[in-house]
């Protein structure tokens, strides 16, 4: 009847909607299950209307006849697909035609391009690994020869960044490989395998040519360097064979880039070298990571004395800086998540020290850092002796002595040296022969703001091992005063305005680095003032003066740092690169030397090659407990408004990772590292002595 039949409809139009759904999900199955064998012929009628909108469905109707019912069910057909039209996105496109992933296969090749294109023309590998002209004596078109003394961070970045089609790039280092120096501190307690923070250097710089041995002499007056054979044995080549013949040989060169690093700092305390652990290198680390497992395993044997076992227990470590802070936080997780289940008995006995000369540890950071650091460690239970000072180091004891009290002895096994550096004995004999009187810095080589060494032709030094000479612009005031004067275009002035002091800062930041204390001081304007003693608005001869002799307190010699030496390296690389090349010398052909005109003049837009000018990345250091602490001062203005330049705890942890991560030099060492924390985190630390 008309009244059955209304409600029929009705009900067939709520369940076309959904029906109708489905349909355009290619769900027909479904979709016909929901109607079963009496509403086929409604069901067919529903199919024609969708078939204004489904080409899909379009088939299937197609493929069926018409019965009774099939007038109402094509209404409720129509109605549905209208409404499912609207309210049914639009199908998925087919992978290769969606944005993301043609950006992605874009980059992709532009990379895979460019480092093919930069294996083969800009950076192509050596084809013979043999200096053949030692003393550079044939007289024929060459290539200009750049010798680079080292391996470490400041000489990898120049090996990365200087051109081969244009000079004959020699390395010639005692260590065959780069090392990853800031986990060192992890490789001593298992976190971190010794071979994820090492890369051979042939395998990353393939077109310089790498000789394995030492410099005993540079003499700069005929330009060469006297190269022999390592004199130090690594723990591999303890079997006295014939395979390691290293004989002495001269080696000229054209320019030499002297990046060797430097040697640990004993301060001459007694019993330092012969019963401490350095933490430079990484026989270092494996050294105490095999002391460190000898203690535990001398501690557990039955014949100790409980006096014994718990001087067994007991490891100093001293210096508050990064170094030995985060020495002192590995071996503290290493206690709480790995040695209280290798060894619970011995749980209590153990106690970490960490020895500090000055008032507080990590000094050159944010005092908050410091705070928070020290009160960190209490928890991890890492006694922290402040103002303490070392005055000998014995087998089984360190004596030390407060300020102001008797010394007193503090039993241990194990004594890590993380404190202090020195120049190598190379750096002193190439100082005195150019001359103490320009050589007088006893940190290292003296070298200008563009890293060539005073004194010296053609010699560079970069690194721990150098430091560049800065001048002060006080004894200048009266030129600068007179130059300033100049800018302001008005006689009748007796001194520099405000805008003409801010122009003065400005104009002469990139000749005295200093001045840029004042340019980035956001009360710039306060700070006028304060030196303007007269109150007239106007800067005098007297009161610039005062203004700078404060920016030259400010004048501080760069840290010994692997990201200051890795930003010289750029830098040197950059500059030497951008050097005009002799008529005598290759170049590469005109391609080439069109490219690097183009990539100079990116570089040095000004034509001349600028200063070197350090830029502070701020400053990780790992904590212990899954906790880092991270310092931005000085990075940007913006980070301390937002009062972000210190950061502590948990997350900084993961940021301190997550930059390590990325700093590895190579897609192997990264690939290790990710494996070696999670093998640490899942399975443990190795403390396998071997």
């Amino acid at each position: 009847d008309s009244d059955g039949l209304a409600q029929t409809e009705g009900f067939l139009k709520r369940r076309a909607i959904l029906a109708a759904t489905m349909f355009q999900a290619k769900r027909s199955t479904k979709a016909m299950q929901l109607f079963g064998g009496k509403a086929s012929a409604v069901l067919r009628g529903f199919q024609k209307g969708c078939a204004r909108m489904s080409a899909q469905t379009m088939r299937s109707a197609r493929q069926m006849s018409t019965s009774h019912g099939e007038e109402a069910g094509e209404a409720a057909g129509n109605v549905a697909a209208k409404q499912a039209a609207q309210n049914t996105r639009p199908p998925k496109p087919p992978l290769y035609r969606r944005r993301w992933f043609q950006a992605a296969v874009a980059l992709g090749g532009t990379y895979i391009v460019y480092h093919v294109v930069d294996y083969h023309v800009f950076h192509p590998p050596v084809t013979n690994e043999l200096i053949e002209d030692l003393l550079l004596e044939n007289k024929g078109q060459r290539k200009e020869r750049v010798v680079i003394l080292g391996t470490g961070w400041g000489a990898a970045s120049v090996m990365a960044r200087l051109d081969p089609v244009r000079y004959e790039v020699v390395c010639v280092s005692p260590r065959n490989y780069f090392l990853m120096t800031p986990l060192l501190p992890s490789v001593t307690v298992g976190t971190v395998e010794p071979r994820t923070v090492v890369e051979s250097v042939r395998i990353l710089f393939p077109w310089v040519k790498f000789v394995e041995a030492e410099c005993l002499d540079v003499n700069p007056a005929d330009k060469t360097v006297l190269v022999a054979g390592t004199k130090e044995i690594s723990s591999s080549r303890v079997t006295k064979d014939s395979a390691r013949a290293r004989p002495e040989f001269k080696l000229a060169y054209d320019k030499l880039v002297v990046a060797v690093g430097a040697q640990n700092n004993t301060f001459g305390i007694p019993g330092v070298e012969l019963h401490s652990h350095f933490l430079k290198e990484i026989t270092d680390a494996r050294r105490i990571r095999c002391a460190i497992s000898d203690a535990f395993e001398s501690a557990s044997n039955p014949g100790q004395t409980p006096e014994e076992r718990k001087r067994l227990l007991h490891f100093v470590v001293v210096g508050g800086g990064p170094t030995g802070v985060e020495a002192a936080a590995e071996l503290a997780d290493l206690l709480h998540e790995d040695m209280k289940h290798t060894f619970p008995a011995l749980q209590d006995s153990v106690k970490i020290r960490l020895i500090e000369a000055t008032e507080a540890v990590l000094s050159m950071l944010d005092k908050q850092i410091s705070e928070f650091t020290v009160k960190h460690f209490k928890r991890e239970q890492i006694e922290v002796m402040l103002n303490m000072a070392v005055k000998e180091v014995k087998a089984k004891e360190v004596i030390v002595q407060a300020k102001g009290k008797a010394p007193e002895s503090i039993p241990c096994s194990v004594v890590i040296w993380a404190t202090g550096i020195k120049p190598r004995p190379l750096i002193d004999q190439l100082r005195q022969k150019i001359g103490l009187g320009v050589q007088n810095n006893f940190r290292g080589l003296v070298t200008n703001e563009r890293l060539e060494v005073l004194g010296a032709k053609d010699i560079y030094s970069l690194g721990d091992c150098a430091t560049i000479f800065q001048k002060r612009i006080a004894p200048d005031a009266d030129a600068v005063f007179v130059h300033a004067m100049r800018e302001e275009k008005d006689p009748n002035k007796k001194g520099i305005s405000l805008a003409g002091f801010r122009k003065l800062v400005t104009d002469m930041e990139d000749a005295f680095p200093q001045l840029k204390f004042l340019a980035g001081l956001s009360d710039f304007e306060e700070e006028f003032k304060r030196a303007d003693k007269n109150r007239d608005g106007l800067l005098e001869l007297d009161e610039l003066k005062i203004a700078l002799e404060k920016a030259d307190r400010h004048l501080k010699a760069l840290p010994a740092t692997a990201q200051v030496a890795a930003q010289e390296g750029k830098y040197l690389a950059r500059a030497l690169n951008a050097l005009p090349v002799s008529s005598t010398r290759e170049s590469g052909g005109k391609i080439i030397d069109g490219l690097r005109e183009f990539w100079t003049h990116v570089i040095f837009p000004k034509g001349e090659i600028t200063p070197f000018s350090y830029r502070h990345m701020g400053s990780l250091v790992f904590l212990g407990g899954e906790s880092a602490s991270i310092d931005l001062t000085g990075v940007d203005r913006m980070i301390e408004k937002l009062g972000l330049n210190v950061l502590m705890g948990h997350g900084t942890y993961w940021l301190w990772r997550s930059f390590y991560l990325s700093e590895m030099v190579s897609w192997r060492t990264k690939i290790l590292l990710g494996f070696d924390w999670f093998r640490a985190r899942f399975f443990g630390r190795d403390l396998s002595r071997y």
